[in-house]
């Protein structure tokens, strides 16, 4: 099979799961979603196997049994918003609100104040893409966020569509740093989800025990520009909507751009991402090898 027939025909099947995901109504939407993760459990073995063994490093002491039952939940999550993904056309903004709420939106509005931008980061927790989504329409500023592309590009434009339905601006990775501190400095805010694996050459900072490369791009934006960081991930509940609050990463005692600043606002960044993961491990995207780099004989933040 060729490389271009390939991708059409995991287009066509993109299109064809997008259509009978949009005809659900909303509240089964996440139900489905659980529903192909018990399909898709046994039969991705290999990333059931690197959920495992993540889940084995980050909680050492707790029982097999619970670890297996975190990431058969993880599963679950990642479906669940995966087909929300593919729902996501039939959103409103009011759509939106009604399905994520922020508990504390005055900390973003306090910020947006004063006119420096702002730097949201998330995880691959709950429903990242929605996260983006309601910093959004819960904002009058102008939002980006930098994604990678989708290998399959027929099926990248129709993603990124859908990303940008409500004016949320995709920066492709590695490029147009300059459209980042644009935003900067118009009083935007710049959404990312920095929680995945980092090149080896990145900062490394201990996180769920191990020292890993961590992206140090959110603190060198942040201590370039004068941007506060906020971090905040979207808790799913029973009913499939979202609860997010946000918290602000210090910075304030971290004077000018060096290596031992890059270092320090990305290990609290990093440290804060662990601790709201810690309360609810089974939404996060465990299956990812986010320790693929690990450097355990590496001193760390």
């Amino acid at each position: 099979m060729s490389y271009k027939t390939k991708h059409i025909i995991e287009y066509i099947f993109f299109r064809a799961s997008a259509f009978i995901v949009q005809r659900l109504p909303l509240h089964l939407v996440h139900k489905a979603g659980f529903a192909v993760a018990r399909l898709a459990y046994p039969l991705f073995k290999s990333r059931r196997n690197v959920a495992l063994q993540n889940l084995r490093h980050a909680f050492p002491e707790m029982e097999e049994s619970k670890r297996r039952q975190i990431a058969f939940r993880s599963f679950q999550s990642v479906g669940a918003t995966f087909l929300e993904l593919l729902w996501s056309p039939n959103f409103t903004k009011a759509g939106i609100k009604q399905r994520v709420r922020i508990e504390n939106i005055e900390l973003l509005q306090h910020l947006q104040e004063k006119k420096k931008g702002i730097i949201f980061l998330t995880a691959h927790f709950g429903s990242w893409e929605l996260a983006s989504q309601a910093i959004t329409v819960y904002s009058d500023a102008p939002v980006c966020t930098i994604a990678k592309p989708q290998s399959n590009l027929l099926v990248d434009r129709i993603i990124t569509r859908w990303r940008e339905l409500f004016g949320l601006k995709i920066v492709a990775m590695g490029i147009n740093v300059r459209e980042i501190l644009r935003t900067l400095q118009e009083g935007g805010i710049v959404a990312l989800a920095a929680d995945q694996s980092a090149p080896k050459e990145s900062v490394i900072v201990n996180f769920f025990g191990r020292n890993v490369p961590s992206f140090q791009g959110p603190a060198i934006f942040s201590l370039k520009t004068g941007a506060p960081i906020i971090l905040g991930c979207t808790v799913r509940q029973e009913n499939g909507n979202y609860t997010m609050r946000f918290v602000h990463v210090p910075s304030d005692d971290l004077d000018g751009v060096s290596d031992e600043n890059i270092l320090e606002l990305t290990r609290r960044q990093v440290h804060m991402t662990e601790a709201i993961i810690r309360q609810n491990p089974e939404q996060w995207m465990w299956m990812h090898k986010r320790w693929k780099h690990v450097q355990d004989k590496t001193k760390a933040a």
